[in-house]
């Protein structure tokens, strides 16, 4: 007996609604025509069943997202550097941030012992897993004036030299922060943050690093000049990884400190015909960051106690500027007041601490919400997947997807990619993935449909927020059943 498996039977034998995997029976709506066909023909038809969908209250262990602790490192032309401390680090994903000084070569090329004293702390960090923001600085102490080199020519030469070995760990390195100067590396205090040696340091530090490298700086009228020099409009997701303004963000060590941020943003909104590297009121920049960082990274640190980073109001303010990574350490009182209060609402979140709360939804956080099997006449069947983004912002690094359809017995799996692009998951909007699915290639049986990402430069695996994510093979997604018509 010949067997048929078309879509024009298995649309006639099956009304899927979307998101509901719920199938009719076959029977009493069938055509005469069909009938007769079926008559002489062995058909399958798939049930599909969605597995239950609730959300984990756990902080997700995921890449280029979280707490991020500082290490610091003086380059020198000591050969018996010390790389202990680094070797006992777990190995697994998550930030550091690691200080450069390039105090010792102020006024000189760096050596070649303290290139590789760079290469063998990166080599290092790299063997641990870690993702890498990176900052070079002359000055810790707060006057940048007295440790800074006498020339910029000797600044774009360090960045020439520096990123030559940053370039070779392109795979672990996230994000380069500032342009060497200013006071603990923050584009103030300098005599090199005026606006034409500020353009001159960014355009350089641009051309020489990995376009896979995001550079961020201080503050978002710092970036408002730098596009503008550049003649670059704010990046959307047509330029993801293309144009500068999709490789600059920002970096805020003065966050949640004070109505401006300790002066990253200023007191009142300028006139219409002021520059584009001008100052705005807090509310103005909050918005200018909500756009912005869609697209490119922005973090920092927390800091002094005061009413613009209690608890619910700094939840506001960082999923508003879309917050990846803050600093575990600083300042630690902010951090105590938000361990101190609590987050209550109708989540898996009630109740628990306001840091927590705050850990699990730096960066991004997937949540798959529903699912449905659905019988289009082109391309045929279809597996729709609909996914939530309730972190503060999106990744900005583009994530391998599969779906795994394996039997539940024989141990049968294929695997098919997921045609997708995690940058644009953008927090507020529904993520519809359509995964067309070849059931003619599937026997009859039982199959149990996971869905995994993972990140292809670390090799990680991003984990969705879903309960019971993290055990098997990635997140369970449903159930399907192939069976035999007529039996």
């Amino acid at each position: 007996m010949k067997t048929i498996r078309t879509l024009a039977i298995l649309a006639l034998a099956a009304n899927i609604s979307l998101l509901s995997g719920k199938v009719s029976t076959l029977g009493k709506e069938l055509s005469s025509l069909a009938q007769d066909i079926i008559a002489d023909t062995i058909i399958y038809i798939p049930e599909y069943t969605p597995a239950p969908y609730r959300e984990s209250a756990a902080e997700l262990d995921n890449p280029y997202i979280g707490w991020y602790r500082i290490h610091a490192y003086l380059l020198s032309d000591d050969p018996d550097y010390d790389l202990t401390s680094i070797l006992e680090q777990e190995y697994g994903p998550g930030l550091v941030l690691l200080q450069f000084n390039l105090r010792n070569y102020a006024n000189a090329p760096v050596s070649d012992a303290g290139l590789r004293q760079l290469s063998r702390i990166l080599d290092t960090w790299h063997s641990r897993g870690r993702q890498l923001i990176i900052r070079f600085l002359y000055d810790w102490d707060g006057r940048p004036q007295e440790t800074e080199p006498e020339s910029i020519s000797q600044i774009l030469e360090h960045m020439s030299q520096t990123a030559e070995i940053v370039n070779l760990h392109s795979d672990c390195v996230h994000i380069l922060q500032g342009i060497y100067v200013g006071a603990w590396g923050e584009m103030h205090g300098s005599r090199y943050t005026n606006q034409e040696d500020m353009i001159t340091l960014i355009s350089h530090l641009f051309s020489v690093t990995d376009p896979s490298i995001f550079l961020a700086v201080r503050t978002p009228g710092q970036w408002r000049a730098i596009a503008e020099a550049f003649q670059e409009p704010m990046p959307g997701e047509e330029d993801f990884g293309t144009s500068f303004s999709s490789r600059l963000g920002l970096y805020n060590d003065g966050l949640l400190g004070s109505e401006t941020d300790l002066g990253t943003y200023g007191e009142t909104d300028p006139g219409p015909d002021a520059p584009a590297g001008e100052k705005r009121s807090r509310q103005s920049e909050l918005a200018f960051q909500e756009l912005l960082c869609n697209y490119v990274p922005n973090g920092g640190e927390v800091v002094i106690d005061n009413p613009y980073n209690d608890f619910h109001s700094a939840v506001r303010n960082l999923a508003a500027i879309h917050i990846s990574y803050l600093n575990d350490a600083y300042d630690e009182a902010v951090l105590s007041k938000w361990r101190a209060d609590s987050y209550h609402g109708e989540s898996p979140f009630d109740g628990m601490n306001g840091y927590d709360y705050i850990a699990a939804h730096l960066g991004y956080r997937y949540v798959l919400k529903a699912s449905g099997l659905t019988f289009p006449v082109d391309p045929g069947p279809v597996l729709s997947l609909l996914l939530e983004n309730t972190g503060f912002c999106a990744s900005c690094r583009d994530f391998d997807l599969t779906l795994h359809i394996k039997q539940t017995e024989g141990g049968g799996e294929y695997v098919l990619p997921v045609d997708a692009d995690t940058r644009s998951w953008i927090p507020g909007r529904d993520i519809l993935l359509e995964v067309p699915l070849e059931i003619h290639s599937l026997a009859p049986g039982e199959y149990e449909l996971s869905l995994t990402l993972e990140d292809p430069r670390s090799g990680f695996q991003v984990y969705l927020a879903n309960e019971g994510a993290r055990e098997g093979n990635g997140c369970l997604i449903g159930s399907l059943a192939i069976r035999e018509f007529p039996q």
